[in-house]
C-alpha cells in the first residue's frame, strides 16, 4: 500500500470552512485550532467508483473513543464505522491517531450505484468533481487540549485507492502523430529492487463507455468498473506480481473491418495498433516477462483483443474475452487456434453478442482448437462471487486440463448477470481462480518486439 505517501502529499492543502453546527458549551482548556485537511476517498466497485470515506486530518491527535459515529454527519449517507490512526490509510485502526477515517455504507444492490463519481452521457463515462460536505456535530478535544470546533466542512482533496497508483502517461505515434492516452501500473519495489524480476504484463482494454472521444480524461477506464484494478488489488499483487497496461481509445474503438460488409474481417485500428507499440514500448523501458503477456478486455475491448491478437498471434501467452466478438480472418483464427483463450458472456445478452462467441469458439475449434464448453445447463450462476463462483471455475479448469482443451467457453445463465445481462465482466474479472488461470499460461517462445 502507498497511501502513507499520498497522505503526505496533502498536509499542504487549506481547510475551506462551511457553516458552523451549534455544539452544547464547553469548558475550553485549549486554542481553536482548525481541521487541517478533509479528504474524500473514492474505490472503484462493481458498479463503478463511489466514495465511500472521508479523511479528516486534525493538527494534533486524537484517541479513539472521543470520536464516534454520532461525532459526524454526511448528508444523504449512511456511516458505518469511524476510527483513528496516523498513517493516513483507510481500513488501519489505533488507539490515537490524527486522521480520523469517517466510512460511509455503499448499498450492495447492483446497479444502485449509491456515492457515485460518475456521470454516463452521450455514451461515456465522465468523472464528476466530488462536492462533499461532512458535518462535525460536537467539538472534538485533542491530546494537546487543542479544540476543533462543531463546523460543517467541505472536502479540499480526492484520494481514489488503488487508481492513483497507476501512472498517467500519454504514447505518441512518431509516424502519424496519433496519440494514445493509457494508465500504467508499476509494481509496487519493481523500482526499489532494480527491476532485477522479470514480471508479466496485462493489457486491458476498456468498452466502449469509457472511451476518451469527448475529453481524452485517461481515467474512466480504471474508474467505470472494477475489471483492470482487479490485477492491482493488494492480494492480487502478492499473489501475481505484474504491470498493468490500461490504455484508453479516444477514437471510441479498437478494431476496424478490413473487410467488406457482406464479409467483415476486423483487425486492429489506430488505437488498436498504438496499443501494440505501447507494449513494444514498454519492454525496452522495464524488464518485462515476454513470455506472459496477457490480452484482456470487455465488450469493445474484448473485440478489439481478438483483433490485435489474430494480427500478432506471438504476442498474447493467453487472453480473456468478456461479453462481445467481431468476424476475423479464417487465416488469424488459425494462427491463435493453439493459444489459451476463456471466452465469457452472459446467455441473455444480445443475439450478435452471444453468437459472435460461439461461432469464432466453433470456427476456431475447426482450426484444431480444443474447447471445454459451459453453458445452457451446465452455465454459471452470475450472482455468485467468492468461494462458489471459483468453484465453478477451478471445475471448469481442472475439465479442460484432463480433456487437454486450450480454450475455455463459459456462459452465465440468464438473469443472473445483473443489472444489465451485458455486463458479465462484473462476476468474470472478480473471479481469483479465472486469473490464476491466466498467469499460469506462458508462451514456449518469449514475444520479441
Amino acid at each position: 500500500m502507498k497511501w502513507s505517501k499520498a497522505a503526505a502529499g496533502v498536509l499542504a492543502g487549506i481547510m475551506m470552512m462551511g457553516f458552523a453546527v451549534q455544539a452544547e458549551e464547553a469548558e475550553v482548556t485549549g486554542d481553536m485550532v482548525q481541521l487541517t485537511q478533509v479528504t474524500a476517498i473514492a474505490e472503484t466497485l462493481e458498479d463503478g467508483q463511489a466514495v465511500t470515506a472521508v479523511m479528516l486530518e486534525y493538527p494534533d491527535e486524537i484517541k479513539a473513543g472521543d470520536v464516534t459515529v454520532s461525532t459526524y454527519h454526511v448528508p444523504g449517507r449512511s456511516i458505518t464505522r469511524v476510527y483513528v490512526n496516523n498513517t493516513g490509510v483507510k481500513g488501519e485502526a489505533a488507539s490515537q491517531g490524527k486522521y480520523v477515517f469517517v466510512e460511509l455504507a455503499v448499498d450492495p444492490t447492483p446497479g444502485v450505484g449509491e456515492g457515485s463519481t460518475l456521470l454516463y452521457a452521450n455514451g461515456e463515462n465522465q468523472r464528476l468533481p466530488i462536492n462533499l460536505t461532512i458535518q462535525q456535530t460536537a467539538n472534538v478535544t485533542m491530546i494537546s487540549g487543542d479544540i476543533v470546533e462543531a463546523g460543517g466542512f467541505e472536502n479540499t482533496a480526492e484520494q481514489n485507492l488503488i487508481a492513483d497508483e497507476f501512472l498517467k502517461l500519454t504514447y505518441t505515434n512518431p509516424e502519424d502523430g496519433s496519440e494514445l492516452p493509457y494508465r500504467l501500473y508499476v509494481p509496487e519495489g519493481y523500482e526499489e529492487n532494480g527491476g532485477e524480476e522479470a514480471l508479466p504484463l496485462v493489457v486491458f482494454l476498456h468498452g466502449a463507455g469509457e472511451s476518451g472521444s469527448i475529453e481524452a480524461n485517461n481515467e474512466a477506464q480504471l474508474l467505470a468498473n472494477a475489471s483492470a484494478i482487479e490485477f492491482a488489488r493488494e492480494d492480487a499483487q502478492e499473489e501475481h506480481p505484474c504491470f498493468i497496461l490500461a490504455p484508453q481509445s479516444p477514437s471510441h474503438s479498437w478494431s476496424q473491418n478490413n473487410g467488406t460488409e457482406e464479409d467483415p474481417e476486423y483487425g486492429p485500428n489506430q488505437d488498436g495498433e498504438n496499443v501494440k507499440n505501447v507494449i513494444d514500448e514498454l519492454i525496452t523501458e522495464y524488464n518485462i516477462d515476454t513470455s506472459r503477456i496477457y490480452g484482456t478486455g470487455l465488450s469493445m475491448g474484448s473485440r478489439g483483443t481478438f483483433a490485435l491478437s489474430t494480427a500478432y498471434p506471438e504476442l498474447y501467452a493467453a487472453q480473456i474475452n468478456i461479453a462481445s466478438a467481431d468476424t476475423y480472418s479464417e487465416e488469424g483464427l488459425a494462427a491463435i487456434a493453439d493459444k489459451p483463450i476463456w471466452a465469457l458472456v452472459a446467455s441473455d445478452d444480445t443475439a450478435d453478442r452471444v453468437e459472435g462467441f460461439r461461432n469464432n469458439i466453433a470456427d476456431l475449434e475447426e482450426q484444431g482448437a480444443v474447447v471445454e464448453r459451459r453453458m445452457e445447463e451446465e452455465g454459471w450462476n452470475g450472482y455468485l462471487r467468492g468461494e462458489e463462483s471459483e468453484i465453478l471455475a477451478q471445475e471448469q479448469w481442472d475439465a479442460a486440463e484432463e480433456s487437454g482443451a486450450n480454450i475455455l467457453y463459459t456462459e452465465y445463465i440468464a438473469g443472473t448477470t445483473v443489472p444489465n445481462s451485458h455486463w458479465s465482466w462484473r462476476p468474470s474479472f472478480a473471479n481469483d481462480v479465472i486469473r490464476d488461470w491466466l498467469f499460469d499460461q506462458q508462451l514456449e517462445t518469449p514475444y520479441t518486439p
